[in-house]
Protein backbone atom coordinates (compact mmCIF):
# COMPACT_ATOMS: atom_id res chain seq x y z
CA UNK A 1 0.00 0.00 0.00
CA UNK A 2 1.26 3.54 -0.59
CA UNK A 3 -0.15 7.02 0.91
CA UNK A 4 0.17 8.82 -2.30
CA UNK A 5 1.11 12.35 -1.78
CA UNK A 6 1.76 15.71 -4.28
CA UNK A 7 5.63 15.50 -3.08
CA UNK A 8 7.92 14.00 -5.23
CA UNK A 9 10.71 14.09 -3.85
CA UNK A 10 10.47 10.97 -1.84
CA UNK A 11 9.88 9.13 -5.61
CA UNK A 12 13.32 7.54 -5.42
CA UNK A 13 13.20 6.15 -2.37
CA UNK A 14 9.38 4.77 -2.81
CA UNK A 15 10.73 2.66 -6.09
CA UNK A 16 13.48 1.29 -4.39
CA UNK A 17 11.57 -0.20 -1.23
CA UNK A 18 8.75 -1.42 -3.45
CA UNK A 19 11.03 -3.42 -5.97
CA UNK A 20 12.76 -4.56 -3.10
CA UNK A 21 9.61 -5.73 -0.67
CA UNK A 22 9.32 -7.71 1.42
CA UNK A 23 9.65 -11.69 1.16
CA UNK A 24 7.83 -14.61 3.06
CA UNK A 25 10.01 -17.95 2.66
CA UNK A 26 8.92 -21.21 3.62
CA UNK A 27 12.42 -23.40 3.15
CA UNK A 28 11.43 -26.39 5.47
CA UNK A 29 11.50 -28.87 2.58
CA UNK A 30 14.42 -27.98 1.54
CA UNK A 31 16.69 -27.09 4.28
CA UNK A 32 14.52 -28.67 7.17
CA UNK A 33 15.54 -31.92 8.83
CA UNK A 34 14.83 -34.25 11.98
CA UNK A 35 16.72 -32.17 14.08
CA UNK A 36 16.66 -28.90 13.09
CA UNK A 37 13.08 -26.67 12.25
CA UNK A 38 12.55 -23.87 10.03
CA UNK A 39 9.81 -21.34 11.07
CA UNK A 40 8.65 -19.92 7.84
CA UNK A 41 7.87 -16.14 8.22
CA UNK A 42 8.66 -12.51 6.84
CA UNK A 43 9.78 -9.24 8.23
CA UNK A 44 7.03 -7.08 7.32
CA UNK A 45 7.01 -3.08 6.76
CA UNK A 46 5.61 0.35 7.29
CA UNK A 47 7.57 3.50 6.45
CA UNK A 48 7.45 7.17 6.94
CA UNK A 49 9.97 9.15 4.35
CA UNK A 50 10.48 13.01 4.60
CA UNK A 51 10.45 14.86 1.58
CA UNK A 52 14.34 14.65 1.01
CA UNK A 53 13.65 10.56 0.71
CA UNK A 54 14.67 10.04 3.95
CA UNK A 55 13.57 7.09 6.46
CA UNK A 56 12.24 9.16 9.51
CA UNK A 57 10.44 6.22 11.30
CA UNK A 58 9.38 3.02 10.23
CA UNK A 59 7.62 -0.71 11.91
CA UNK A 60 9.17 -3.71 10.79
CA UNK A 61 7.05 -6.68 12.29
CA UNK A 62 7.66 -10.64 11.55
CA UNK A 63 5.50 -13.03 10.78
CA UNK A 64 5.94 -16.09 11.73
CA UNK A 65 3.78 -19.49 10.34
CA UNK A 66 1.37 -19.72 14.07
CA UNK A 67 -0.19 -23.11 15.10
CA UNK A 68 -2.18 -24.85 13.62
CA UNK A 69 -5.72 -23.13 14.85
CA UNK A 70 -4.05 -19.94 13.70
CA UNK A 71 -3.75 -20.73 10.30
CA UNK A 72 -6.96 -22.63 10.12
CA UNK A 73 -8.65 -19.27 11.67
CA UNK A 74 -6.69 -16.66 10.10
CA UNK A 75 -8.94 -14.81 8.18
CA UNK A 76 -6.88 -14.90 4.57
CA UNK A 77 -4.93 -17.52 3.48
CA UNK A 78 -1.67 -18.40 4.37
CA UNK A 79 1.88 -17.16 2.62
CA UNK A 80 3.01 -19.06 -0.30
CA UNK A 81 7.10 -19.47 -0.59
CA UNK A 82 8.67 -16.30 -2.13
CA UNK A 83 5.32 -14.15 -2.03
CA UNK A 84 6.13 -10.48 -2.09
CA UNK A 85 4.70 -8.58 1.46
CA UNK A 86 4.27 -5.29 -0.46
CA UNK A 87 5.53 -2.41 2.25
CA UNK A 88 3.15 0.28 3.67
CA UNK A 89 4.40 3.76 2.68
CA UNK A 90 3.56 6.92 3.97
CA UNK A 91 4.64 10.75 3.47
CA UNK A 92 4.91 13.96 5.28
CA UNK A 93 1.87 13.76 7.82
CA UNK A 94 0.43 10.75 6.56
CA UNK A 95 1.80 9.01 9.45
CA UNK A 96 -0.30 7.97 12.48
CA UNK A 97 1.82 5.27 14.18
CA UNK A 98 -0.40 3.53 15.88
CA UNK A 99 -3.08 3.29 13.30
CA UNK A 100 -0.20 2.47 11.04
CA UNK A 101 1.32 -0.15 13.55
CA UNK A 102 -1.72 -2.18 14.49
CA UNK A 103 -3.24 -2.47 10.29
CA UNK A 104 0.48 -3.76 9.41
CA UNK A 105 0.34 -6.27 12.88
CA UNK A 106 -3.53 -6.95 11.79
CA UNK A 107 -2.43 -7.84 8.37
CA UNK A 108 0.17 -10.63 9.83
CA UNK A 109 -2.55 -12.01 11.99
CA UNK A 110 -4.93 -12.81 9.34
CA UNK A 111 -2.23 -14.71 7.41
CA UNK A 112 -2.07 -17.03 10.28
CA UNK A 113 1.47 -15.31 11.78
CA UNK A 114 3.11 -14.97 15.28
CA UNK A 115 4.09 -11.41 14.85
CA UNK A 116 7.29 -9.94 17.26
CA UNK A 117 7.73 -6.45 16.89
CA UNK A 118 11.02 -5.55 15.95
CA UNK A 119 13.88 -2.92 17.49
CA UNK A 120 11.70 -0.06 18.51
CA UNK A 121 14.58 2.61 18.54
CA UNK A 122 16.55 1.59 16.07
CA UNK A 123 13.31 1.94 13.96
CA UNK A 124 12.90 5.69 16.10
CA UNK A 125 9.36 5.24 16.49
CA UNK A 126 7.14 6.54 20.05
CA UNK A 127 6.25 4.75 22.47
CA UNK A 128 2.43 5.65 21.19
CA UNK A 129 3.13 4.02 17.87
CA UNK A 130 3.08 1.02 18.83
CA UNK A 131 2.62 -0.25 22.16
CA UNK A 132 -0.79 -0.40 22.61
CA UNK A 133 -0.96 -2.88 19.64
CA UNK A 134 -3.10 -5.53 20.59
CA UNK A 135 -2.04 -8.36 17.58
CA UNK A 136 1.79 -8.31 18.53
CA UNK A 137 2.78 -11.55 20.24
CA UNK A 138 6.27 -10.05 21.41
CA UNK A 139 8.55 -7.13 21.65
CA UNK A 140 11.87 -7.71 20.35
CA UNK A 141 14.01 -6.25 23.76
CA UNK A 142 17.45 -7.04 22.07
CA UNK A 143 18.71 -6.90 18.49
CA UNK A 144 22.32 -8.43 18.07
CA UNK A 145 22.90 -6.58 14.61
CA UNK A 146 21.52 -3.19 15.85
CA UNK A 147 23.76 -2.99 19.09
CA UNK A 148 27.08 -3.44 17.18
CA UNK A 149 25.52 -1.62 14.43
CA UNK A 150 24.88 1.59 16.23
CA UNK A 151 24.12 1.02 19.51
CA UNK A 152 19.85 1.01 18.62
CA UNK A 153 19.26 -2.35 19.50
CA UNK A 154 18.32 -2.68 22.44
CA UNK A 155 15.02 -2.09 23.77
CA UNK A 156 13.82 -3.37 27.58
CA UNK A 157 12.74 -0.26 28.65
CA UNK A 158 9.94 0.20 26.31
CA UNK A 159 8.90 -3.71 27.42
CA UNK A 160 8.50 -2.60 30.62
CA UNK A 161 6.69 0.26 29.34
CA UNK A 162 3.98 -2.17 28.45
CA UNK A 163 4.16 -4.41 31.55
CA UNK A 164 3.58 -1.62 33.64
CA UNK A 165 0.42 -0.67 31.57
CA UNK A 166 -1.04 -3.81 32.06
CA UNK A 167 -0.08 -5.32 28.67
CA UNK A 168 1.00 -9.39 29.32
CA UNK A 169 3.77 -9.35 26.61
CA UNK A 170 6.75 -11.59 26.13
CA UNK A 171 10.01 -10.78 25.14
CA UNK A 172 13.01 -11.94 22.26
CA UNK A 173 16.24 -11.64 21.37
CA UNK A 174 17.69 -11.83 18.23
CA UNK A 175 20.85 -11.75 16.02
CA UNK A 176 18.90 -10.39 12.86
CA UNK A 177 22.07 -11.37 11.18
CA UNK A 178 22.36 -9.91 7.30
CA UNK A 179 25.59 -12.13 6.63
CA UNK A 180 27.64 -8.51 6.15
CA UNK A 181 29.13 -5.18 6.51
CA UNK A 182 31.80 -4.43 9.13
CA UNK A 183 31.45 -7.26 11.79
CA UNK A 184 29.91 -11.20 11.73
CA UNK A 185 25.98 -10.93 13.28
CA UNK A 186 24.86 -14.27 13.77
CA UNK A 187 24.62 -16.05 16.62
CA UNK A 188 24.42 -13.24 19.22
CA UNK A 189 20.54 -13.17 19.92
CA UNK A 190 18.52 -16.10 20.36
CA UNK A 191 15.52 -17.98 22.12
CA UNK A 192 15.47 -21.14 24.02
CA UNK A 193 12.21 -22.73 23.77
CA UNK A 194 10.86 -25.30 26.96
CA UNK A 195 8.73 -28.17 24.17
CA UNK A 196 7.58 -31.34 24.05
CA UNK A 197 8.99 -32.18 20.91
CA UNK A 198 11.14 -30.27 18.24
CA UNK A 199 8.16 -29.84 16.00
CA UNK A 200 6.32 -26.72 14.23
CA UNK A 201 3.18 -26.70 16.62
CA UNK A 202 5.05 -27.93 19.80
CA UNK A 203 7.78 -25.09 19.12
CA UNK A 204 5.02 -22.12 18.01
CA UNK A 205 2.77 -23.25 20.86
CA UNK A 206 5.59 -22.91 23.38
CA UNK A 207 6.43 -19.77 22.38
CA UNK A 208 2.47 -18.30 22.62
CA UNK A 209 2.81 -19.71 26.43
CA UNK A 210 5.80 -17.51 26.73
CA UNK A 211 7.70 -21.52 27.81
CA UNK A 212 11.05 -19.51 26.48
CA UNK A 213 13.84 -17.12 27.81
CA UNK A 214 15.72 -15.10 25.77
CA UNK A 215 19.80 -14.35 25.54
CA UNK A 216 22.57 -13.36 24.39
CA UNK A 217 24.40 -15.75 26.08
CA UNK A 218 23.95 -16.92 29.55
CA UNK A 219 21.75 -20.16 30.26
CA UNK A 220 18.97 -19.85 32.39
CA UNK A 221 17.60 -23.29 33.70
CA UNK A 222 14.55 -22.13 35.49
CA UNK A 223 12.65 -19.39 37.05
CA UNK A 224 9.35 -19.65 39.48
CA UNK A 225 7.54 -18.82 42.95
CA UNK A 226 7.46 -20.69 45.72
CA UNK A 227 7.08 -20.16 48.73
CA UNK A 228 6.09 -17.13 48.41
CA UNK A 229 9.37 -15.97 46.52
CA UNK A 230 10.61 -15.52 43.60
CA UNK A 231 13.72 -17.92 42.32
CA UNK A 232 16.20 -18.00 39.56
CA UNK A 233 18.30 -20.51 38.31
CA UNK A 234 20.94 -19.62 35.89
CA UNK A 235 25.13 -20.54 34.25
CA UNK A 236 27.68 -18.31 35.96
CA UNK A 237 26.84 -14.84 36.02
CA UNK A 238 28.12 -11.62 37.84
CA UNK A 239 24.43 -10.15 38.63
CA UNK A 240 21.22 -11.13 38.61
CA UNK A 241 18.29 -8.10 37.90
CA UNK A 242 14.96 -8.77 39.44
CA UNK A 243 12.69 -6.66 37.70
CA UNK A 244 9.13 -6.09 39.51
CA UNK A 245 6.07 -4.32 38.53
CA UNK A 246 4.09 -2.09 41.25
CA UNK A 247 5.41 0.42 43.44
CA UNK A 248 8.61 2.59 43.25
CA UNK A 249 11.71 0.61 45.06
CA UNK A 250 10.46 -2.94 44.26
CA UNK A 251 13.05 -5.07 42.57
CA UNK A 252 16.34 -5.86 43.64
CA UNK A 253 19.66 -6.59 41.96
CA UNK A 254 22.23 -9.79 43.33
CA UNK A 255 26.46 -8.74 42.76
CA UNK A 256 28.44 -11.84 42.59
CA UNK A 257 30.82 -11.26 46.24
CA UNK A 258 34.54 -12.15 46.37
CA UNK A 259 35.20 -13.39 42.68
CA UNK A 260 32.25 -16.37 43.33
CA UNK A 261 29.52 -16.39 40.30
CA UNK A 262 25.85 -16.31 40.85
CA UNK A 263 23.88 -19.01 39.59
CA UNK A 264 20.62 -18.81 41.71
CA UNK A 265 18.83 -15.76 43.23
CA UNK A 266 15.52 -14.98 45.18
CA UNK A 267 13.15 -12.62 45.79
CA UNK A 268 11.21 -12.26 49.11
CA UNK A 269 7.64 -11.51 47.71
CA UNK A 270 5.78 -8.65 49.19
CA UNK A 271 2.12 -9.20 47.83
CA UNK A 272 2.56 -5.59 46.11
CA UNK A 273 4.17 -6.87 42.96
CA UNK A 274 2.57 -6.83 40.03
CA UNK A 275 4.77 -8.75 37.65
CA UNK A 276 8.26 -9.83 38.08
CA UNK A 277 11.22 -11.01 35.87
CA UNK A 278 15.44 -11.74 36.23
CA UNK A 279 17.74 -10.34 33.89
CA UNK A 280 21.28 -12.91 34.13
CA UNK A 281 24.48 -10.73 32.93
CA UNK A 282 28.03 -12.39 32.89
CA UNK A 283 31.01 -11.19 33.75
CA UNK A 284 31.47 -10.08 29.47
CA UNK A 285 27.58 -8.60 29.95
CA UNK A 286 26.09 -10.94 27.98
CA UNK A 287 22.76 -10.90 29.16
CA UNK A 288 19.39 -14.34 29.44
CA UNK A 289 16.18 -12.95 30.12
CA UNK A 290 13.35 -14.10 31.10
CA UNK A 291 9.78 -13.65 30.71
CA UNK A 292 7.49 -12.36 33.13
CA UNK A 293 5.43 -14.20 35.51
CA UNK A 294 2.43 -12.16 36.40
CA UNK A 295 1.53 -12.88 40.23
CA UNK A 296 -2.35 -12.46 39.73
CA UNK A 297 -2.14 -15.11 37.81
CA UNK A 298 0.08 -17.48 40.16
CA UNK A 299 -2.58 -16.93 42.34
CA UNK A 300 -5.45 -17.90 40.34
CA UNK A 301 -3.68 -21.09 39.98
CA UNK A 302 -2.55 -21.88 43.40
CA UNK A 303 -5.97 -21.63 44.16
Amino acid sequence: MIVESSFRGWEDARIVLSERGDFYTDYRRELGEKNFLILPGVEATAVLFDDEGNTVRLHHMNGILGTESMQKGALESTFSHMEKVEPDIYYGTDWDGNKTGKKLAERLKNHGCIVTYNHPIWSRVRPEDFINILDINMLEIFNYNTVNECGTGYDVTYWDLMLRSGRHINADATDDNHNGGSFPDSFGGYIVVQAEELSHEAICQAILNGEYYSSSGPEIYDWKVENNQFVVNCSAVERINMIVGGPVALGVTRLAEHGVPLTEAFYPLTGKETYIRAECIDEHGHTAWTNPIWLSEFAKRRK
